[in-house]
């Protein structure tokens, strides 16, 4: 009796334990369950908020707007009223035969043909700014599928479009002086020559060379008074054109000056100020009055349908490369036979 009465209370006190165990483990279980659905909720609240962030409008066959959701009317300030019944030229897309003629060319392949495209779409927004846009176009089919118009799901890339822009501009840029760095430089000079010459306008290339001047001062002041040289001289350039042309640095010490629109006149003004005020300039960072003065500059212009950039190019070089070997220094070119013109020569105290 006593015997079975001890197994009972064992086994009562397992059942216990048991209990215990389990309700632990249910406790846990809830906890988890309770985090899952947290977790799913949030994940839908997400997914909610991302598909409401997505723009879409839809149009009939003939591209008149249909349907505006409410991301697109936020966005672009738009009130729906202002949008159905309208034809998206006019409204979301500028009115013009260009615009409307690389607009119907792919939406025709979504009505004909059914297709689903994905490209770049230029939207407006109600103050008229253009905005870039990724879009996912698809045909809006009925019961027998046939094509009844097109849904347009939009996202704006215009913030991703600008800061690869800028990206690139800095990567063509010099970090010292902010001119175009070589392979830019005669990339545009490329283009612009070639401009000219199709529709016979004027042009010309002026070269300014500060090698001497800047091993002097690399080596006799400092090279962070070479950097400011180099900054300095860039700075005049565009003070003196009025930010209104390219200019670009090459060979490292050498500054060139892409002038459209200007005459062999012009371009020979533009370089004697150019060398006269630059001497000011650089006494300021330290140099006297006898080496102030060594800045060689040559310009050109576009000779007749037969000439090339980089004719042009090799003439200001050749000029420069005559100049330096007799350290003869201010502008030079091939008007006075490759001698100096109103300059002085070697040094020569103002």
């Amino acid at each position: 009796m006593l015997i079975g009465l001890i197994s009972l209370a064992i086994i009562s006190l397992i059942l216990i334990v048991l209990c215990f165990v389990l309700y632990k483990k249910l406790f846990a279980l809830q906890l988890q369950l309770k985090e899952l659905l947290s977790e799913k909720a949030s994940q839908s609240d997400e997914k909610a908020q991302t598909l409401t962030d997505d723009m879409s409008f839809k149009t009939d066959k003939d591209l008149i707007i249909t349907f505006a959701n409410d991301a697109l009317c936020q966005n672009l300030g738009f009130k729906k009223e202002e949008l159905i019944g309208k034809s998206v030229f006019g409204t979301l897309m500028e009115d013009s035969e260009s615009i409307k003629s690389n607009v119907l060319g792919y939406t025709n392949k979504i009505l004909k043909k059914t297709k689903i495209v994905n490209n770049e779409i230029l939207l407006r927004n109600s103050e008229g700014q253009v905005l870039v846009m990724q879009c996912h176009q698809r045909p809006i089919l009925n019961e027998i599928l046939e094509c009844t118009g097109i849904s347009f799901i939009c996202k704006n890339v215009s913030s991703a479009k600008e800061m690869q822009s800028k990206l690139l501009e800095l990567s063509e840029r010099d970090i010292i002086t902010n001119a175009l760095k070589q392979e830019a430089f005669f990339s545009c000079l490329e283009k612009d020559f070639n401009r000219a010459k199709r529709y016979n306008q004027d042009f010309a290339l002026l070269v300014i060379e500060t090698k001497d001047l800047c091993r002097f001062i690399n080596q006799g002041i400092s090279f962070e008074r070479g950097d400011k040289l180099l900054k300095s001289i860039y700075n005049l350039c565009a003070e003196k054109t009025e930010n209104k042309c390219t200019i670009g640095r090459f060979e490292k010490t050498k500054f060139g000056l892409i002038l459209n629109d200007y005459s062999r006149e012009k371009a020979s003004t533009l370089a004697q100020e150019i060398y006269e005020d630059s001497k000011p300039i650089i006494k300021k960072l330290g140099v006297d009055t006898y080496n102030a003065q060594m800045l060689i500059l040559s310009y050109t212009e576009r000779k007749g349908f037969t000439d090339t950039e980089d004719n042009m190019l090799e003439r200001t070089n050749r000029h420069i490369k005559n100049a330096l070997r007799k350290h003869q220094y201010g502008v030079t070119t091939s008007d006075n036979d490759k001698k100096i013109s109103d300059s002085p020569s070697k040094y020569v105290k103002d």
